[in-house]
């Protein structure tokens, strides 16, 4: 009956408290706390301490020799004041645990949202210092000037708002916040890309880069561009436009392989139609989806910035200038000048 009615006491203390403020207060951790103590001190005190009997204690008196309780203590007020903290303990433990319980996953993803928020906050601040100036305050793309000083045209800078939806359907980037990180921290080789961890070589630590990442992933827009029609663009203007800046001029390899034989890579034997056939079909296979090459920056899909046929053009523009005798894999840079043309 006493437990009970313990219980009772400190179960009326939990109806003044409003249910959806329980869950997610602020102040939910002072909340279990004084609904503990208050449970344990109704227990504590319906018990009752009891009181001490035989004789005093002085302080002058070394432990060693002081007598210790009798047995009618032990057996009486002893034994009372045992019971009466066990039934203090189990009330303040049957009210913490459970509300504990009940309340620790809101607080901890309340926490998480706040980590979230503030890794956005900084990570917009990081972006802006390292970013912006070539991917556009917005991230609404921008360009960067060639690595190569010879030539004065421009590199690219890709629109990273819709990042997420560009790779949506991608057979080669499977982890868009990965790929984001990866491209952070170990820059793009040959471009003007450059890395930006510590690791390698750059200036920003890993806590800089997640939060660089968390920001991009926190503004995507979803739109995917228009796709870029063949009309009014010649074969070589559709190339260099999209290729080149990887591929070469002349398709020599820069930061991508060389592509002069990419139908001989293929398959491609000269008189075969089938073959031809095939090659092409494997090429334009890579312009829709993209290629992950070890160690270099993955290729992106073109399926979103350029039509069917603007597609088919460029494949067209590669049949154009294929060479056979060349190297049997398409080796970064270098001219395959053993190749021997069958035009």
């Amino acid at each position: 009956m006493i437990t009970a009615s313990a219980a009772a006491s400190a179960a009326s203390l939990l109806l003044v408290v409003d249910g959806p403020d329980l869950v997610g207060g602020s102040s939910v951790p002072i909340l279990i706390l004084v609904l503990a103590l208050g449970g344990f001190g109704v227990a504590y005190m319906l018990v009752g301490p009891g009181k001490r009997k035989g004789p005093k204690r002085y302080g002058d008196i070394p432990l060693a020799q002081r007598p210790y309780h009798s047995d009618e203590e032990l057996e009486g007020p002893g034994l009372e004041r045992a019971m009466a903290w066990g039934v203090a303990f189990a009330v303040f433990s049957s009210l913490f645990l459970p509300l504990y319980w009940l309340i620790e996953p809101g607080r901890i993803n309340n926490r998480v949202d706040e980590f979230y928020e503030q890794d956005v906050a900084s990570g917009r601040a990081a972006y802006q210092n390292a970013c912006a100036s070539c991917h556009g305050v917005n991230l609404e793309g921008g360009s960067a000037p060639h690595p190569d000083p010879s030539i004065s045209t421009a590199w690219p800078a890709p629109t990273l708002n819709n990042i997420t939806a560009r790779y949506a359907d991608s057979a080669i980037v499977t982890d868009v916040r990965q790929h984001i990180l990866l491209t952070l921290r170990y820059g793009r080789a040959g471009s003007p890309m450059a890395a930006f961890s510590v690791g390698s070589g750059g200036a920003l630590s890993d806590n800089q880069l997640e939060s660089i990442t968390a920001y991009i992933l926190s503004v995507q827009t979803g739109e995917l561009p228009q796709a870029q029609g063949f009309v009014g663009q010649s074969r070589d203007t559709l190339f260099a436009n999209n290729c080149a800046r990887c591929h070469g001029e002349n398709a020599e390899g820069y930061i991508g392989p060389q592509l002069l034989n990419v139908f001989e890579r293929y398959g491609w034997r000269p008189g075969d139609d089938a073959s031809l056939e095939q090659a092409k079909a494997a090429v334009k296979q890579a312009l829709v989806n993209g290629r992950l090459v070890p160690g270099q920056a993955p290729m992106p899909s073109f399926a979103l910035s350029l039509t069917d046929e603007a597609l088919d053009e460029l494949v067209e523009h590669l049949a154009g200038i294929q060479v056979t005798g060349g190297p049997a894999a398409g080796q970064i840079g270098g001219d395959p000048m053993t190749a021997v043309s069958e035009d």
